[in-house]
């Protein structure tokens, strides 16, 4: 019998080994015979992937030869992918998934074989009196700075004399539908523990997927649980998962500063969870996968950031105006621009050029970003300012321009614009109301985001 938490104190927060008394590959399609058997390792740390060594004692035969070729001559990965078996010295079975082995070809029979794989993944049956039932839990690794609410009072005492008093914030509650969201770091800040109670159209395996989606926009961070667990009755599902090796980033979280500011995050955090939700889909949304290149480009170069800025304000933009499979996407170009790509089409003059004129002539029948701009600023949604920001920035860098360091004023404030812009198109998306990151030319500021409804196409 293992206790659920006894596994979250031994995988998480710090690097460990799984003692294996036996591993098996697999192919990963079903029905295939094992490749390699034997006693082994597996290893994780507080991040990154996982990894195995196996110390095979299953003999070679014609399929194992053919694979280990397979792997040698380099073919595409998804043809020589495997699953792993696995049963550690506590009796409990894991599974994981998608990694290529190393296998060196000159040991003896009895060789090694290492690889690096996503997840680790089990079934456990839960002990009597387990109150966490129908509940999924992400543990993060470290604090994730939230403005946390709940305080914990410790007391030391000499006989019966206090002697010192320590207060500190460790947890928050939130209700969302019919569900409690409640985040827990530990006394120690190694780790953060989020529990969300399932309910009605908030239940596994979407639940996970759509949290982890919404702290990392609250956040701006590139967080994602170590481990997953999905709390049923009986039993639980849990999962050990790859995280990024950094999750910070350069783009500034949509709250910083006092406490009173930062806690509008959590308005934030339930917009867009809201958003999630009513998407109902397992998959990232769009805007969260527009959002994460962001975080990541603002980790290299600021060419890159900014560049990386100006299209995922485009992206937004789009996202709002356009429907899809509207009545609008059908539409045929005008007959005007019909008649110019004939007319092109019949022109003898050489291909390279007439596929030139196709491509620049199809462009207008294309919505005009500017005019949708103008839209967003009427609305409120975004300032005057900003667009103008934006149209300076947008066409220049996309075009092989390059960032002058010789106005470096100019740069950074194109660059915060951006940011503010970026921030009040996504929350517009989201439909959040309240305080906003804004600058203003010499520094951030919160105000007020209030917006009209922009009229849509259609």
């Amino acid at each position: 019998m293992v206790f659920i938490r006894s596994l979250i104190e031994k995988y998480s927060s710090k690097k460990f080994e799984m003692d294996c008394h036996d591993i098996e590959i697999h192919r990963f399609r079903d029905n295939q015979p094992i490749l390699f058997k034997g006693p082994g390792v597996i290893r994780g740390g507080s991040s990154g992937k996982l990894s195995f060594k196996l110390f095979n004692q299953s003999a070679i035969t014609k399929e194992t030869f053919n694979y280990i070729a397979k792997i040698h001559s380099g073919e595409d990965p998804e043809s020589v992918n495997v699953k792993l078996l696995i049963e550690d010295y506590d009796g409990i079975k894991w599974n994981g998934a998608w990694s290529v082995p190393e296998i060196n070809l000159f040991q003896k029979s009895n060789f090694t074989i290492t690889g690096k794989f996503d997840q680790l993944a089990t079934r456990i049956n839960k002990i009597d009196g387990d109150e966490d039932i129908g509940i999924t839990e992400l543990v993060y690794i470290g604090s994730l700075n939230l403005p946390l609410t709940g305080s914990v009072h410790e007391k030391r005492f000499h006989g019966d004399e206090v002697i010192s008093t320590k207060v500190w914030n460790d947890h928050h509650e939130i209700p969302f539908k019919d569900s409690t969201i409640i985040f827990q770091e530990s006394s120690k800040k190694e780790r953060t523990s989020v529990k969300a109670k399932h309910s009605d159209g908030f239940s596994p395996p979407y639940v996970e997927n759509w949290i982890a989606e919404a702290l990392i926009f609250s956040t701006a961070r590139m967080i994602y649980p170590r481990i997953t667990i999905r709390h049923f009755e009986k039993d639980a599902l849990f999962f050990i998962r790859e995280t990024p090796e950094k999750s910070m980033s350069a783009m500034p979280p949509v709250f910083f500063g006092s406490p009173s500011i930062n806690e509008n995050i959590w308005e934030v955090f339930l917009s867009y969870l809201k958003k999630c939700s009513e998407l109902n889909q397992f998959d990232f949304l769009q805007l969260s996968k527009g959002f994460f290149e962001v975080l990541l480009a603002s980790r290299g170069t600021v060419q890159g950031f900014l560049i990386s800025l100006s299209l995922y304000i485009e992206f937004c933009i789009t996202q709002i105006f356009d429907k899809p499979n509207s009545e609008d996407d059908k539409k045929l170009p005008n007959s005007n621009i019909k008649n110019l790509m004939q007319h092109v089409e019949s022109w003898g003059g050489p291909v390279d050029l007439k596929s030139r004129a196709k491509g620049l002539l199809s462009m207008l029948n294309t919505p005009s970003i500017s005019k949708r701009m103008n839209q967003l600023v009427e609305s409120g949604v975004v300032t005057s300012k900003q667009k103008s920001a934006w149209s300076k920035a947008r066409p220049y860098l996309a075009h092989g321009g390059l960032v002058d360091f010789s106005k470096t004023d100019e740069f950074w404030n194109i660059r915060n614009y951006l940011i503010s812009m970026a921030y009040r198109i996504s929350l517009y998306i989201v439909a959040y109301r309240g305080k906003v990151i804004d600058y203003d030319g010499n520094k951030f500021e919160f105000v007020d985001f209030n917006w009209d409804t922009i009229a849509q196409p259609g």
